[in-house]
């Protein structure tokens, strides 16, 4: 469900606004099949830690995978605009578990390859209503650190077979 980012907290999902021409062609061929989705988000990264100074959030340690790999980045209070807040997780991960998941995945590579699976899935799941397997490794897009990370704290938003799709995550996220 979508939260006021104020409110988030370690353990919830950001959603980036999407920009440049990839991301721009990608999600408007993503839309012809999901047409509900609004194609404003494309990167997603997981909060890490929150810094607060007298009740006020200043910004986000996140968990991403970016072309570098995963790793720890900062996501300041002024950059919120281009940010939605999504909280998938019934109860708050303790912070044993958040460094648990960070140390199984920092420093694991982007997973570049997996966006033509991703496409070819997505077509002959549309297509033939039979989805090909995902190849489980340890190379991650931004999606599948997101989905691996829901489905380890116990909410998985996708079979772990089947590439994850950020409108998967929204569908699940909206109802």
């Amino acid at each position: 469900m979508r939260i006021p980012n104020e409110k988030a907290r370690a353990g919830d999902i950001l959603i980036f606004k999407r920009s440049g021409f990839a991301s721009a062609i990608l999600s408007w061929l993503l839309q012809r099949f999901e047409p509900w989705w609004d194609r404003w988000g494309w990167h997603m990264a997981i909060i890490h830690n929150r810094t607060r100074l007298s009740g006020r959030t200043l910004g986000w340690w996140i968990l991403e995978s970016q072309g570098q790999g995963v790793g720890i980045n900062w996501i300041p209070r002024r950059d919120f605009y281009k940010i939605r807040a999504y909280r998938r997780l019934n109860k708050k991960p303790t912070q044993s578990q958040l460094s648990s998941f960070k140390a199984k995945v920092e420093g694991c590579n982007y997973d570049v390859a997996v966006y033509f699976f991703t496409m070819l899935q997505y077509l002959i799941l549309h297509f033939f209503n039979h989805p090909i397997p995902r190849l489980l490794d340890n190379r991650w897009t931004c999606w599948e650190l997101c989905a691996l990370f829901c489905r380890e704290m116990g909410k998985p938003w996708q079979p772990l077979h089947r590439y994850p799709m950020i409108t998967d995550f929204l569908e699940k996220g909206e109802k």
